[in-house]
């Protein structure tokens, strides 16, 4: 006898295949699903293959390959390919387009059924595939890829959230448009149990979509392979449920919107006028959080912005918000700005970093990236925690109830020295500690007028520890072993 998840999966399985039977031409029109894709169709095709890892040599699998979009662009650059598809017509005019290519093999099959050896593939490919799954089954694939998957192996795949995109006209619709946040922990549970994860390398819409038709909601996800070691994913998955969409909705009652910045919506305005940002201007705001002074940016100044954010669900969030509020000319990506490489040199006029670098080691190996990123006499605002000299480089005090990264503090001297070393002429270094011991002490009261709405959403022994760590931190600034800091600096000319 069928379980209720099995006979759902079938049923899953009898739609879709029905749906392709209906909308199954071998065209590109028909794997775009859009009328005007021959105009957009190899700019987006090299836009994605531009996000990918260097797959030279590369053993690599194709999930949902079609009529080969994407596979005459693949076969070339790595020793072996592997292409599935799941419709007999597409794979067929996929082997006439791109059999010449003598290390592709092509396969029919359904993705949810397909077993392939484990630690085998150094990469796997999919686009547009998994919105044609229900959650177990893009959870069931996922386990399989991060099985197939040798480690370190990346796992590249792009998928339409939100809403559909394409304009070809359908009779029906079983396509399922998730949240980004919703891949991310459907990522998650298929590490559960597994002694490797997937490490999130990055989550950005496609640059193409936006341009041709203002649409945010292609979105484009690189994990690796990684090794976890006991109990990590769970620590992960109640980490990523303490940022959800529920839970920060609820914190913001208490604190107000934008609460996870010092000060909320006030003090964002006060330093966003402090980044001189004219109308046009192209600005990253590093450690956006939930995208407010990104699109505080856009609504009052008129800039251009990608916010990027190390928090999936944040990120997440920023976009839905974006998107209810028709917020134009702001992008929001998911990455870990120590790792992330993908934006050309000089293509900011400002960059804002926000208490980001607080979190980071190789803090001169980051702003030496700024500097790239910057365009010639660009602007960059930082506001960070610093100690004082002589004191511990290492500070576990502000470690705040939501705080996944442990502190990594310098001096003010060391910070204003490795903006020299990495070229920038410092114009100002102000200390805002006082500022920081306002802020604190009107959200300790807020917490405390609020104390019965706290504890009854998430408990006494939070409200406890969140009072204890507003506490901690307002005693350090005032006997200033903590001092809040603002640096403002420009890209010399070359």
């Amino acid at each position: 006898m069928q379980s209720a998840s099995d006979m759902t999966a079938t049923e899953t399985r009898k739609s879709m295949a029905s749906y392709w039977q209906e909308h199954g031409q071998a065209t590109m029109e028909m794997m775009m699903l859009d009328e005007n894709a021959a105009t957009i169709a190899e700019r987006e095709a090299l836009e994605v293959l531009g996000m990918l890892p260097n797959i030279e040599g590369m053993s690599v699998v194709e999930l949902g390959a079609g009529i080969g979009r994407f596979t005459q662009y693949l076969a070339p650059k790595v020793a072996h390919l592997e292409a599935y598809d799941f419709m007999q017509n597409f794979i067929d005019k996929n082997r006439e387009l791109n059999g010449h290519h003598g290390n592709v093999e092509f396969g029919v099959a359904d993705v949810t059924k397909l077993n392939l050896s484990q630690n085998r593939f150094d990469f796997i490919f999919s686009n547009w595939l998994f919105m044609y799954l229900d959650d177990s089954e893009v959870a069931g694939v996922f386990r399989k890829v991060l099985d197939w998957l040798r480690p370190d192996g990346y796992f590249f795949f792009r998928e339409s959230c939100f809403h559909k995109s394409g304009s070809v006209a359908r009779t029906d619709n079983p396509t399922r448009y998730r949240t980004p946040q919703q891949y991310n922990e459907l990522l998650l549970e298929a590490a559960a149990g597994k002694g490797c994860k997937f490490s999130l390398l990055y989550a950005r819409p496609s640059r193409t979509y936006i341009s041709y038709k203002q649409n945010r909601n292609q979105m484009c996800w690189l994990v690796q392979k990684v090794p976890a070691v006991a109990d990590e994913v769970r620590r992960q998955r109640k980490s990523e449920r303490l940022f959800s969409e529920e839970s920060i909705g609820k914190l913001e009652k208490i604190f107000g919107k934008s609460f996870l910045s010092n000060g909320g919506i006030s003090s964002t305005r006060e330093l966003c006028d402090k980044l001189g940002v004219k109308s046009g201007e192209r600005v990253l705001d590093v450690g956006c959080g939930l995208g407010d002074t990104s699109m505080y940016l856009v609504q009052e100044y008129g800039a251009n912005v990608i916010g990027i954010d190390i928090s999936a669900p944040m990120i997440s969030i920023a976009l839905q918000r974006a998107n209810q509020l028709s917020v134009p000319n702001v992008l929001f990506e998911v990455a870990d700005i120590e790792t992330y490489a993908l934006y050309e040199e000089s293509s900011f006029d400002v960059i804002y970093s926000r208490d980001v670098l607080q979190y980071v080691g190789a803090k001169d190996k980051v702003l030496a990236k700024y500097y790239k990123w910057l365009k010639p006499g660009g602007r960059l605002l930082i506001s960070d925690y610093c100690v004082q000299s002589g004191e511990s480089q290492e500070q576990t005090g502000l470690d705040s109830f939501w705080s996944r990264r442990p502190h990594r503090l310098c001096t003010v001297e060391d910070f204003a020295s490795m903006l020299t070393q990495n070229r920038f002429a410092t114009l100002a270094t102000e200390d805002i500690t006082p500022w920081c011991q306002q802020i604190t002490m009107m959200e300790l009261d807020v917490l405390e007028k609020n104390k019965k709405l706290f504890v009854d959403e998430f408990g006494e022994k939070r409200f406890e520890l969140t009072k204890s760590n507003w506490r901690r931190r307002l005693a350090m600034c005032m006997n200033q072993e903590l001092l809040w800091i603002l640096f403002s600096a420009i890209k010399r000319e070359e």
